[in-house]
């Protein structure tokens, strides 16, 4: 398989830095960022840990009573496939031209957009290799590494050009949409405006475990 042989330099930071604010502070550093046409992104999170301890500082129960559909409950099992293997319940609220680098999940993943649009890129586990992903070890590891990008001028000989030759489909999701996504499915996210959605794992299903463990990951991602 194909991985990014990649050390993080000394010095390297994470591409992204968290911080504690309101969503109104995040909506209006949104619109303001907007306005000016920059390039600094601003990407909300909430999370309603339900049954699992200590998973989230500050967690966000009343998710679960907004959201019943996503409660870990036997008659909910349309949208958890193992509502005892749920591991809560996480919100994020994305802005015009915010992506999320293609990876995968180790996990079924059923994600439900409740305002806005995102474009979903979705690849099959077998596209691992030609995804060009950072490896074990690496802070982004699971995670593509590279430029998604149309009418990319790269060649045959550029990391870059992976991605040309892996076959993907896309859907563009919309309020009230709901996408089920399986265990070490590839997912790319770009958000087309200002959206929520929000998702919840259930359990795993092994049938590609192979695939992701011969591309070089264990089980546990």
């Amino acid at each position: 398989s194909t991985l990014i042989n990649y050390d993080p330099p000394p010095g390297w930071k994470p591409p992204t830095e968290v911080l504690k604010m309101t969503y109104p502070q995040w909506l209006e550093l949104v619109n303001s960022t907007t306005k000016k046409g920059n390039h600094e992104f601003y990407y909300f999170q909430t999370v309603g840990c339900g049954d699992v301890p200590k998973c989230e500082e500050g967690a966000t129960e009343f998710l679960f009573d907004e959201l019943p559909y996503f409660q870990p409950l036997p008659s909910n099992n349309l949208y958890l496939a193992q509502p005892d293997k749920q591991k809560g319940i996480h919100c994020r609220f994305g802005m015009p031209g915010l992506s999320i680098a293609a990876h995968f999940d180790g996990t079924r993943n059923t994600i439900v957009v409740l305002t806005g649009s995102r474009r979903y890129i979705l690849a099959h586990p077998k596209e691992c290799p030609n995804l060009g992903l950072y490896p074990m070890g690496h802070p982004s590891a699971r995670h593509s590494g590279l430029k998604w990008r149309p009418n990319s001028t790269t060649t045959d000989d550029d990391d870059d050009y992976l991605w040309k030759t892996a076959r993907v489909n896309e859907i563009v999701l919309q309020a009230g949409d709901v996408l089920y996504l399986p265990t070490h499915w590839f997912h790319m996210i770009i958000s087309l405006d200002i959206n929520i959605q929000c998702n919840t794992r259930s359990g795993m299903n092994g049938r590609f475990t192979k695939t992701i463990k011969d591309c070089g990951f264990r089980q546990e991602y």
